[in-house]
């Protein structure tokens, strides 16, 4: 009989740890990076630390990147995506008793003490998106809670490999819980990020299960943490102007703001570069949409763009009590200035051991090239900087917790601004992107005060784009349903939906953004039957439109949350969280025969095409029947390019004269052969480069 049970005990523990096994295989998600792409601020986070992995300041992924988009979507070198982060996170350190260190541990560069296994200090418990497809966006199902949510959890590995004593010791009893919140479909709170961490001593817990001596100490003593933040403003600017550099901005002005502890830079001019280049918010007068800048003499050429027109920073936002009996204390801030080559980070020169280390930590004028002022004139504005604010200390009891809330901000001027033409003046972008950071960390704060809560938009509808399938009259066809204004408000569950507004853009998935028009609820012009439809006639046929449809409430008295708020002035939804991705090219029904079929411009001369980046200079085949094939040759009879229209592709095709080897096509005579149901067509068109 105990022969079975003893059989029975085991098969269950057996089935009770492949349970256990398969409910952290579920918490864990197949990559360590989770990432925020929805809004306009996008980022990116792995085990412990904010950003991309660092790789010396070169770009490795998202990082605090504003206006968020995929460059891959154009084919067109733009200078890459506007990051404004390396990387960041904290530093922590504590001691086992008054005058021995436990250890240091970077979650803020490389984080390499934290991974899922064995043979990492702190075993990885969960990393997971709380909320996955959507099931929280316009927080309907969650009013105290981000949009999106990350959760991951780290903590002191019971099974780490390394069976040296001295290993052991430097090992903390902890385990961290960190959450990401993000409201990305609000256009009042599409610019920060709040990431809160909780730090538990989870000694009780471990020691009935670990040998007698596998930690020394109990408390956490004099526990320090140390925010570290890589911002560049930012690497799309540094990689136009200056390519030959290495990669980081080195142009950035720093600054703290006391009375919200913040720590944040923008791009001033760095006079040690070379020229006369004035790269103040990232100016670049060959960048930006082709304008009509000699009206008298018809004129074009590029707009000029600040690459780098925001501001972007860290705020404190809430820290548990210190020794000192400080809540939300600022120990030390400051900045950490790196070499133009090679940066190993703000504990240069320091020898990797805990009491050198936690020395720093204790007092960051021990960093490598320390920097305390703004007004430094050695090292700002011309260095990589990193970002510093420490807090601490705290004695960590066993069982006890501290929690630190930093807010991640980057705000600024519209993209319409940045590449407006005239140039509005440098001194103009400083004061309203700093009037707009400082906006969205007092909005970052007053939604953590609220519990993670604040007044929202409505929801923004889905819709689609296509061509006037009615008639050969040339217009996009916006169309969406009603299903968002039956949403409730997530706190007083009105139906608060006022109308929605309709943005177009004809140049890059992020501006300039166009209001085009107002289409309030219910307006019989384009609502019928629970389906609005929206006709933009305003467009040219063969161009491509980013389109975005954004809804808004009317003005409410109050707002109560934590705090009561009165007169809440009505709120948009986010363009970037409701647009579409791709560019819909304008274009007609099908033909209905072959005999018009043309291609324009013919003779095609190469550096004449069409501005939009992406569009390249294409050639366009228009009043072509769907479906039918193209196909496209030399004068000696030389296949060049096959090109298949499927149906419902409309009148016009587009062609970026890459042949089917990858290269681009010749000057000279072509001859195209298009077949379809509806007959065939032979002609020719002239390339010249």
């Amino acid at each position: 009989m105990k022969k079975r049970n003893s059989i029975f005990n085991v098969t269950v523990l057996f089935v009770m740890v492949l349970f256990a096994s398969a409910e952290l295989a579920a918490q864990i998600q197949s990559s360590p990076l989770l990432v925020l792409n929805r809004g306009k601020l996008w980022q990116s986070y792995l085990y412990g630390k904010s950003g991309p992995p660092f790789g010396d300041w070169a770009k490795k992924g998202l990082g605090l990147d504003w206006p968020g988009y995929d460059p891959t979507l154009i084919n067109e070198n733009l200078g890459g995506s506007a990051s404004y982060l390396s990387t960041g996170g904290m530093i922590v350190g504590a001691k086992w008793s008054k005058d021995s260190v436990i250890s240091v541990d970077d979650w803020a560069m490389y984080a390499g003490s934290i991974a899922e296994g064995a043979n990492s200090k702190y075993v990885v418990t969960t990393n997971t998106e709380i909320y996955p497809d959507g099931e929280n966006f316009w927080v309907k199902k969650d009013a105290h809670s981000g949009e999106q949510v990350f959760k991951t959890v780290w903590e002191y590995n019971k099974n780490y490999t390394d069976k040296n004593e001295e290993a052991y010791k430097h090992m903390m009893p902890i385990r961290v819980t960190r959450n990401v919140h993000q409201w990305s479909g609000s256009m009042t709170d599409e610019n920060y990020v709040i990431v809160e961490y909780i730090i538990k001593n989870i000694s009780p817990e471990l020691k009935p299960t670990l040998p007698a001596g596998r930690f020394l100490a109990d408390t956490l003593f004099d526990f320090m943490a140390l925010q570290s933040y890589g911002i560049h403003c930012n690497s799309r600017e540094w990689t136009v102007l200056f390519p030959s550099l290495t990669p980081g901005a080195r142009n950035t002005q720093f600054l703290y703001t006391a009375a919200t502890k913040t720590l944040y830079g923008y791009a001033e001019d760095d006079p040690t570069t070379f020229g006369s280049v004035k790269e103040t918010f990232g100016f670049a007068a060959s960048m930006g949409p082709i304008v009509l800048k000699d009206t008298a003499n018809n004129k074009s050429g590029p707009s000029g763009e600040y690459l780098a027109p925001a501001c972007a920073g860290f705020s404190l936002l809430y820290a548990s009590k210190n020794k000192a009996g400080v809540t939300t204390g600022v120990t030390q801030y400051g900045w950490s200035a790196a070499d133009p080559t090679r940066d190993l980070g703000p504990f240069t020169n320091i020898p990797s051991l805990p009491e050198p280390m936690y020395s720093v930590l204790k007092d960051i004028s021990k960093t490598y090239h320390f920097v305390s002022s703004p007004f430094d004139t050695l090292y700002m504005k011309r260095s990589r900087m990193w970002s510093l604010m420490s807090s601490g200390p705290w004695d960590i009891l066993p069982g006890d917790s501290i929690r630190i809330v930093v807010a991640e901000v980057v705000d600024g001027i519209d993209y319409a601004r940045a590449v407006a033409y005239p140039q509005i003046p440098s001194s103009t972008v400083n004061t309203d992107a700093k009037k707009a950071f400082n906006a969205s960390v007092a909005r970052a704060k007053l939604t953590f005060d609220n519990q993670f809560a604040h007044p929202n938009p409505p929801a923004a509808p889905k819709f689609t784009v296509d061509y006037n399938r009615a008639s050969r009259r040339i217009a996009n066809v916006l169309r969406w349903d009603n299903t968002a204004e039956n949403i409730p408000d997530a706190y007083d569950g009105s139906k608060n939906l006022a109308g929605y507004l309709v943005y177009r853009s004809s140049y890059l998935p992020i501006g300039p953004w166009k209001l085009i028009d107002t289409v309030k609820k219910n307006d019989a012009r384009y609502f019928s039957s629970g389906n609005y439809t929206y006709m933009d006639s305003a467009v040219t046929i063969g161009t491509g439109y980013y389109y975005a449809v954004t809804a808004y409430n009317t003005l409410r008295a109050s707002w109560t949350g934590v705090q009561t708020l009165t007169n809440i002035p009505p709120m948009e939804t986010s363009i970037f969280a409701n647009r579409s991705a791709k560019p819909f090219v304008a274009t007609l029904p099908p033909s209905q025969g072959v005999n018009d079929v043309l291609v324009v411009p013919n003779p095609f001369v190469i550096g004449l095409g069409r501005s939009q980046p992406g569009s390249g200079d294409n050639l366009q085949f228009v009043n072509i029947p769907n479906p039918c094939t193209i196909r496209i040759y030399t004068v000696r009879g030389d296949l060049v390019k096959t090109i298949t229209v499927g149906n419902d592709a409309g009148s016009i095709v587009s062609w970026n004269q890459v042949t089917e080897y990858g290269q681009f096509i010749k000057s000279g005579i072509y001859i195209y052969h298009l077949e379809s149901q509806l007959g065939t067509k032979i002609g020719k068109f002239a390339v010249i480069r």
